[in-house]
């Protein structure tokens, strides 16, 4: 990339000087002592580690040697996030002493002007987005920050007034995991389709290749985590936006935009009639199969994290599949480090239902299921080969004898590359008022560099929003795979991690449904619905026990909406 001239070192007066009061930062624990032109960093330990950051540290330092810029690291400590950073924010600058937070959970509107403590950060703005990135060599590269991160990652690092507050300083994949040293045995591929995926789910459970089932092999098809952590929630989201974005964007914000941007709230009968939307439907019949406790590891519904990992990676009681992140293998390398090349990591599957809305009955093609799903499962091939849209076309008539629209080819490539992230909750903030917010604003410059994007991809296992590139050197199978999602020409992010937005945000109804908090754990607690015995066998019921599940599901909730809807409003001060 060509760079310009060297970046013009900052001119720091006096004002830079600051007392020497405790070695530590923290709550109660007294301002950090630091020199006039270096800044303090307090950031949280998690899956991607920090070796990253102390390398950043060495090259910004050796690219600012001439200004004496430095980098003070304290300890990484995981709970720096949310409340407990909130918090430590709100005591000020003059307090801590802490100019930079590498932090998560922590969202914009809760450090701004809508938070409980004010505004407690700088705005980023015109100190890092509207500035070219950094390179190592400490020259400027010919993009803006802001021109390098997708839009979607700016709309979240944005508070609900405008103001850039936040920094994204990792890109994370939600997919799904797969043992497959497990999955050989039982002679099966890594699916690619809901359908696919729940084929594999039947045959281990079931028993196949020679294996028994589940209860003899103690190898089940699924396990996951309960309660608000999201790892099985985050499958379910993914799936509104693969069938329909427009419709997720509506459901999500009870608003629409037009061309020009502007932004208009929905009726209270539009509103109501979302949920009446097929796309529910075809996202809750996957939910009530996905979530059906018969197929899943014992302890599926009150395990932790790491117990759940744990049946992934072991053999007692183990599992096949997991709804998790590309962060699993950092999660898991202490324990598991002999086993890391038994597992892979892949987007979640495409909603089979999105074959049959494209190729279906009603359709120029007008195919039955087996046939959509077929071409279905091809294209999603070629769209993680990363192939051009006239390439899949062509590709398309010759092996499957099928002349496909672009605008067809297109909504499936789109619908693949929909990638739940929860990179959004990885956020950056300056200090309000920090001394040093010159120096700072340059070290985030350069954490959105290349060179940088090079440095976390190699030393995290992770990917820069900045500086998606495929990583072809690692020597786990689940890095390499995993690189490519952010890296692929049809990714598109989708994230929650700031709740509803727009008019729905307006009226409270942050959850997925008002009815239920977290529907994985309501279906897996309370459900009866299942094709399943106890003893590894089809009990005789068809899969419409899912569809009336899902229908009864939201019929009761449509009834709960359509009877508290004034309510909502009322609480919210909405006037007709």
């Amino acid at each position: 990339m060509k760079k310009s001239k060297k970046v013009a070192a900052l001119l720091l007066g006096a004002t830079l000087a600051l007392s020497s009061l405790t070695a530590c930062g923290g709550m109660g624990g007294g301002k950090v002592s630091s020199e006039a032109t270096e800044i303090v960093v307090k950031c949280r330990r998690a899956g991607f580690g920090t070796d990253w950051l102390y390398e950043l540290k060495s090259r910004f330092e050796a690219a600012y040697s001439a200004q004496g810029y430095k980098v003070k690291i304290l300890t990484p400590d995981n709970s720096i996030k949310d409340d407990t950073v909130i918090k430590e924010l709100a005591l000020g600058y003059d307090s801590v002493g802490v100019d930079l937070y590498i932090t998560s959970g922590a969202m914009p509107d809760k450090v701004g002007a809508l938070g409980d403590y004010g505004i407690l950060v700088e705005d980023l703005g015109e100190l890092v987005y509207d500035k070219p990135a950094i390179a190592y060599d400490g020259t400027e590269e010919e993009k803006l920050v802001s021109e390098k991160v997708s839009q979607d990652t700016v709309d979240y690092m944005t508070d609900s007034n405008g103001i850039r507050y936040a920094y994204c300083w990792a890109q994370t994949s939600g997919g799904l995991v797969v043992n497959t040293r497990k999955l050989a045995q039982y002679d099966l591929e890594i699916p690619k389709t809901t359908n696919e995926m729940f084929d594999c789910f039947d045959k281990i459970y079931c028993g196949t290749n020679g294996i028994k089932g589940s209860i003899y092999s103690g190898t089940y098809p699924i396990t996951y985590i309960s309660g608000s952590n999201g790892y099985a929630l985050v499958f379910l989201y993914t799936l509104l936006a693969q069938y329909d974005i427009d419709f997720f964007n509506k459901y999500w914000s009870f608003q629409t935009t037009d061309e020009s941007g502007a932004v208009t709230n929905l009726s209270d009968a539009e509103c109501q009639a979302l949920y009446d939307d097929p796309t529910l439907l075809h996202m809750m019949e996957i939910a009530y199969r996905a979530f059906d406790m018969k197929i899943s590891a014992p302890g599926s519904l009150s395990q932790t994290v790491d117990q759940a990992q744990a049946k992934i990676m072991g053999d007692i009681d183990g599992a096949v599949f997991m709804f998790n992140g590309d962060w699993m293998l950092n999660e898991v390398k202490l324990n598991y480090r002999n086993r890391l090349n038994d597992i892979d990591f892949c987007n979640f599957p495409v909603l089979s239902a999105v074959g049959t809305k494209v190729f279906g009955e009603g359709t120029a093609y007008g195919f039955d299921d087996a046939k959509c799903e077929e071409l279905l499962s091809y294209i999603i091939g070629l769209v993680d080969e990363n192939k051009e849209l006239d390439e899949i076309i062509a590709a398309v008539k010759a092996n499957k004898g099928v002349d496909i629209a672009e605008a067809d080819a297109r909504e499936v490539a789109r619908a693949r590359g929909v990638t739940y992230s929860r990179g959004v909750e990885h956020v950056a903030y300056i200090t309000k008022d920090s001394a040093k917010k010159d120096i700072a604003a340059l070290f985030l410059r350069m954490m959105a560099s290349d060179d940088y994007g090079e440095t976390f991809n190699r030393t995290a296992n992770g990917t820069s929003p900045y500086a998606a590139q495929e990583n072809t050197t690692s020597e786990y199978e689940f890095v390499r795979n995993a690189s490519k999602l952010p890296a692929n020409k049809y990714f598109s992010l989708v994230s929650l991690s700031t709740g509803a937005r727009g008019y729905r945000k307006q009226l409270n109804l942050t959850g997925m449904f008002s009815t239920q908090s977290h529907v994985p754990d309501y279906i897996s607690a309370n459900s009866s619905a299942s094709i399943y015995s106890e003893e590894c066998t089809h009990n005789g019921n068809s899969l419409s026990v899912y569809t009336d599940a899902a229908e009864k599901f939201l019929k009761a909730e449509k009834e709960n909406i359509l009877k508290n809807w004034e309510r909502y409003k009322e609480t919210a001060g909405v006037k007709n």
